[in-house]
């Protein structure tokens, strides 16, 4: 993976190194079993299966692990409070923005452990390390093999190509609905637009916070969800990455743009049914060469309202569950692109590399995001159940986007 700059937000630069292979393992002071007392120590997490990876580690060496799929509602919050309710969080580079933004991030440059931590794992702002990356994430297209086999389809590229493909498909009586996608209302719905958004080559945001949606790029990524979700399931709208990825292993979809944090459970789940699934970049659109996805780490950060002794112990804690033991343990090494030296690349890692390669953009790392993918998620649903024209829906997201950052 090439290495990316994210950018600016009203005052600060964020900025992360993600590399195809990753640098030297971590520090060995910490590469023993548990070699950091975690009792009394907290960390808030998601709930797929990389970051359970982790928090099963830092649980077992005695910290508690709450583990919470909407745990991005819950951070700023609770980190504001003094002291912090949570010494860590594994979250994202959204979530770490979201809170950075407050004021609510530790710098932990000076923190035992940190040094020795190789440049592709230390996320940093203005010169000092912010967070810890463990991994890279993308969504990518996932297609099981028997679909391509029985339409006498390629791999698609385009998502003219998918469309096609869940027509061919379902056209085959393979599945009712083959196609599929994390739709949900609320930040996945949200997160759909973005990613769309990025294939057209605009910016989303011009004169620093003005939103840029209210034209033809936004009616061609509004037009071409709706396209999709015409082949979908029609309860679309409540789908997470934990909705699709069951509709993989019931055998009812067979076609998504899905996190490649889930691609190695997507392919266990085609394995039971006896069927291979294919991994590929995310698709562009349009006519256009930029994967629509978005380029993420994932990784902790640290409350700031905490002591001095507890925040070297979170980090330490941090450092020792990330590490060789910790990939060496079942299916772990293939649940993610992990940055740790001891990581070995896996078939379930290629459509995120590929999204890499294509040039996939990162996330839009700016303090007013948040607003703008709440908005979207918030202000989508009507456009896409027929309710309301594709103009109607991004003047409803730009006024919801403008009063909020009018707050």
């Amino acid at each position: 993976m090439a290495h990316l700059t994210h950018g600016r937000n009203t005052m600060k630069k964020i900025r992360i190194a993600l590399v195809a292979t990753s640098a030297a393992l971590f520090s060995a002071s910490y590469a023993s079993a548990c070699a950091v007392d975690g009792a009394g120590l907290s960390i808030l997490s998601a709930a797929f299966p990389a970051v359970e990876a982790l928090q099963d580690e830092s649980a077992a060496c005695g910290a508690a692990t709450e583990r919470d799929q909407e745990h991005k509602d819950k951070i700023n919050a609770a980190l504001a409070a003094n002291p912090s309710a949570y010494n860590a969080v594994l979250g994202a580079n959204s979530t770490f923005t979201a809170a950075n933004s407050e004021g609510l991030v530790a710098v932990i440059t000076d923190v035992p452990g940190v040094a020795d931590l190789p440049t592709s794992m230390k996320v940093e702002q203005d010169g000092e390390v912010v967070a810890i990356a463990v991994g890279a994430n993308a969504q990518h297209l996932m297609v099981r093999a028997d679909v391509l086999e029985a339409t006498g389809m390629d791999m698609p590229s385009t998502y003219e190509e998918v469309l096609a493909l869940a027509d061919a498909a379902k056209a085959a009586g393979l599945m009712e609905y083959p196609l599929t996608g994390t739709y949900a209302a609320g930040w996945n719905l949200g997160e759909e637009f973005v990613n769309m958004w990025q294939a057209t080559g605009e910016p989303m945001f011009v004169n620093g916070t003005e939103a840029n949606i209210q034209n033809d790029a936004g009616i061609a990524t509004l037009n071409m969800m709706k396209e999709l979700t015409s082949r979908m399931n029609p309860d679309f709208l409540t789908f997470n990455s934990d909705a699709v990825q069951a509709q993989f292993e019931q055998g009812t979809a067979g076609i998504a743009n899905l996190w490649g944090s889930r691609a190695q459970k997507v392919i266990d789940g085609g394995a039971a049914l006896g069927v291979e699934v294919v991994m590929g970049s995310a698709p562009t659109m349009g006519g256009g060469s930029t994967p629509a996805s978005t380029l993420w780490w994932d990784g902790y950060f640290f409350a700031a309202n905490q002591s001095e002794e507890d925040l070297a112990r979170a980090v330490a804690l941090a450092i020792d569950s990330a590490d060789a033991d910790m990939l060496a343990k079942g299916d772990n090494m293939s649940l993610f692109v992990w940055m740790m030296d001891a990581y070995e690349a896996t078939p379930a890692a290629a459509g995120v590399f590929a999204t890499a390669g294509n040039g996939v953009p990162a996330y839009p790392m700016y303090s007013h995001m948040g607003k703008m993918h709440t908005a979207l998620g918030a202000e989508l649903t009507e456009f896409l159940s027929g309710q309301e024209s594709a103009e109607q829906a991004l003047a409803d997201v730009v006024a919801a986007y403008n009063a909020a950052l009018a707050e």
